[in-house]
């Protein structure tokens, strides 16, 4: 843990830094070192760090030429990720390269959201990396791509922009076709957060319960990776749906003491209760999590915008102290717990070539 939360210090002070100066070159800077230092630590990492990272040195090993892309994007239409893999063999063959490639893209998309839509940026960075969504792209290399470039598309969701969000929807999808199923939810989240919208996404819940089968059934057919997802395959989903329902109650029920930006709070509202929603189902189902209940990181992201709101409408010392502390600790807790259980980040192991030459 010793590298991550090095990772998040750093990031954390760097980006507080960075929203008190008053000076633009000093809060560069420190943006560019906070960038830096999450990509340093994603991009060193051994092929052993994460669970399916071995499985995407060997497709690495394995697309060489155009004719690869279209061959694996053929059978999986996911040609963004193949072609990416094609063109870093231009610069190089080791694993390395691609891995810094994937760190950049990722993590320029989430700070370029991060940077855009709030001001509290180390509150932001800090749920970016407690909550996981860091660390998610060391193991699902694919659809840490997509949500980052969905991430991108909050802000003409916001403005009321169907065209602009198609099109960041339609690139996610050439790296994971999961982002498929958020082009609907440009109509579910631009509404005001109401008992009945609540509702609806409540009995959207229980209608998948009702035909999971036929659900899956229709997405195995157009990829066959999606036959296990409504089936029972293991009990590590609950820790991260516990954790999610807390924040969804607590979000909603912080709802009536929003007075500025109620607007934006309501739309990523919509967005983490509809990953509430899924996390239920796929927990009241006892699915596999490495399967439906990965679909909610697209609507969990929602509390990275969400919290720095919370805290700009706590006006009272008390609240901000009790709240603010009991923050800190929850977070910090589940960030030691998901990273020490799950996909194989701990320990930590540099590439190869990096501890050979401090040897």
């Amino acid at each position: 843990m010793i590298v991550y939360f090095s990772v998040l210090i750093v990031v954390v002070l760097a980006a507080f830094i960075a929203r008190k100066s008053e000076s633009k070159i000093l809060s560069n800077c420190m943006l560019g070192i906070a960038f830096i230092t999450m990509v340093l630590a994603a991009g060193l990492r051994s092929r052993i760090v994460g669970t399916d990272t071995g499985a995407y040195v060997y497709i690495f090993s394995k697309v060489r030429t155009f004719a690869d892309v279209m061959s694996y994007g053929g059978d999986m239409q996911e040609y963004g990720f193949w072609g990416l893999n094609w063109l870093i063999h231009y610069i190089s063959n080791e694993y390395m390269v691609l891995f810094f490639a994937i760190a950049v893209i990722v993590i320029g998309c989430y700070q370029w959201a991060i940077l855009k839509y709030t001001e509290s940026i180390e509150v932001a960075f800090f749920i970016f990396i407690t909550m996981g969504f860091y660390l998610f792209f060391f193991n699902g290399a694919r659809q840490g791509i997509a949500c980052a470039i969905y991430s991108l598309a909050i802000g003409p969701m916001l403005k009321r922009n169907f065209i602009k969000y198609l099109g960041y929807v339609i690139l996610a999808i050439l790296f994971h076709k999961t982002a498929v199923m958020m082009l609907p939810m440009y109509f579910v989240f631009n509404r005001p957060n109401t008992f009945k919208n609540n509702l609806f996404t409540f009995v959207l819940g229980c209608i998948a319960v009702l035909f999971i089968d036929k659900l899956v059934g229709v997405a195995s057919s157009i990829d066959a990776r999606y036959a296990t997802y409504g089936s029972a395959g293991g009990s590590g989903g609950y820790v991260s749906f516990g954790f999610t329902f807390l924040l969804g109650a607590f979000f909603l029920t912080f709802r009536d003491s929003v007075r500025i930006d109620r607007y934006l709070y309501d739309r990523f509202l919509n967005m983490f209760l509809f990953g509430v929603m899924i996390g239920m189902v796929s927990t009241y189902l006892g699915t596999d999590p490495s399967g439906l209940l990965r679909y909610a990181i697209y609507f969990n992201i929602a509390a990275i915008f969400l919290w720095p709101i919370v805290f700009i409408n706590l006006h009272d010392r008390l609240s901000r102290f009790v709240i603010g502390y009991s923050f800190v600790i929850f977070y910090l807790a589940y960030f030691v717990l998901a990273t020490q259980k799950f996909s194989d980040y701990i320990p930590y192991f540099f590439n190869p070539s990096v501890s050979a030459f401090f040897h």
